[in-house]
This record gives structure tokens, C-alpha cells and sequence, in this order.
């Protein structure tokens, strides 16, 4: 569990310590809570508000923090930022497991659309993905962090791509980086959709949308 879900199932108040325990380990409990309390509140200001609008008042005023208080956990926005990309990268292996773990490649995928696209997600960077990429084309820096990210999504992924390749679900004459990169596009694009019309109801679509996918990609039939 990222940082950024962990807040979203704790307690605002600090961490109570139990009887006997170690006073130091209640403490370091204690500061975890404190981080994820403000990551949580830095990605509800950066969802709603945007990179750019999102004031580290503002953050202080979501997490319900003083300035002085937000300011010994991170003390600038960007390392605020630099955090929320390691949640992502969580998130990521998350969303990554649920397609190394199903029966099929098919069925993984159907899975995977689900939990990007559904209005309930718990995964943050459905939500916040396409804020990130669009202050990564901006910020130098954001991309440096962003991309070995970016890397090791694309590698996991590869690795599901060569396995569903051998079980016969891909055909064998399409290319996996150039199969990776598009699906990568495509899972970009329809959370950036998602957001900016939710209206095409793509939560509802999901099914169809990796059943097309499937037909896209599966071995052509003899003879054809």
C-alpha cells in the first residue's frame, strides 16, 4: 500500500501510542502518519486545483496542518512532489500485479480498465496521472523522477507481453516495444478522457474497450 492510500484508511489525529511500547517506534509511527496525512492532502489540492494552484497554504489548510508543521515533513512543493511520484510508482505495481496475477492477459486487462477507469478507484494516479505528465513536459526535474517510473512500468509490463505471447494470446509477428508503448499510450489517454469526459462513461465501456484490444492483438487465424 503507496503512502497515498495508506492516509486515505488513517486516522487524522496522531497516532496513539500503545501501553509499554518503545517510545522511539511510536514516534517514527507517528511522523509516517504525519507524511502520509500530508501527501493525501497535497494530491486532493493537486487534483482539484492543479500543480501550479495549489499554494503550500493551501495544502497546510487541507491537512488541517500549520505551515511550521508541513514545513519538517517537506520542506518545498517539489519534494512534496517528488513523493507523490514514488506513490505512483506503487500504485503502478499494484495495477501491474492484477495483470501478471490473472488467468489471462484478456482477462488482466479487463481487470486493469476497471480499476483505472471506475469511479470509485483507490489508485491515485488515475486521478493525478494526467497532471503529473503534463507538469512533467514543463519541469525538467519532475520528468528526471518521473521516467525511471515510467521505466520500470514499461519493463514490468514487457515482461506480461512476452508471457502472454508464449500462451499464444499475442500474435507473434507484432513488435512487444512497439505493442508496450501503445498500450501505454492508451492507458494514458483513456484516464486523461476519463477526467476530461466523464460523460463517455469509459468505466461502463471497459469490457468493450480491452475486448477490442484482445481482437486487436490475438494471433491472426490460420490461413489469413
Amino acid at each position: 500500500m503507496s503512502e497515498i492510500d495508506a492516509a486515505r484508511h488513517t486516522p487524522d489525529g496522531p497516532a496513539a501510542e500503545a501501553p509499554g511500547r518503545d517510545s522511539t517506534a511510536a514516534q517514527q509511527d507517528h511522523r509516517a502518519e504525519q507524511r502520509r496525512r500530508i501527501i493525501a492532502a497535497a494530491v486532493t489540492c493537486f487534483i482539484r486545483d492543479g500543480f501550479h494552484g495549489s499554494s503550500m497554504q493551501k495544502i497546510c489548510a487541507e491537512a488541517g496542518m500549520s505551515p511550521g508543521a508541513l514545513y519538517r515533513y517537506f520542506p518545498s512543493k517539489e519534494s512534496l512532489i517528488g513523493a507523490i511520484v514514488e506513490g505512483e510508482r506503487a500504485d503502478r505495481a499494484r495495477v501491474l500485479d492484477v495483470l501478471q496475477g490473472a488467468r489471462s492477459f484478456a482477462e488482466g486487462l479487463a481487470e486493469v480498465m476497471e480499476m483505472l477507469l471506475s469511479d470509485t478507484s483507490q489508485i491515485a494516479c488515475a486521478a493525478l496521472g494526467p497532471e503529473v505528465m503534463a507538469e512533467a513536459i514543463r519541469n525538467e526535474k519532475l520528468r528526471d523522477a518521473l521516467e525511471p517510473v515510467e521505466q520500470e512500468t514499461r519493463d514490468l509490463l514487457m515482461r506480461t507481453l512476452h508471457t502472454a505471447r508464449a500462451n499464444g494470446e499475442i500474435d507473434p509477428a507484432l513488435d512487444l516495444d512497439t505493442l508496450n508503448m501503445l498500450l501505454n499510450a492508451i492507458g494514458d489517454g483513456l484516464m486523461l478522457h476519463n477526467l476530461l469526459h466523464p460523460e463517455w462513461d469509459l468505466s461502463g465501456r471497459s469490457g468493450e474497450i480491452s475486448g477490442m484490444i484482445r481482437r486487436m492483438i490475438r494471433p491472426a487465424p490460420d490461413g489469413a
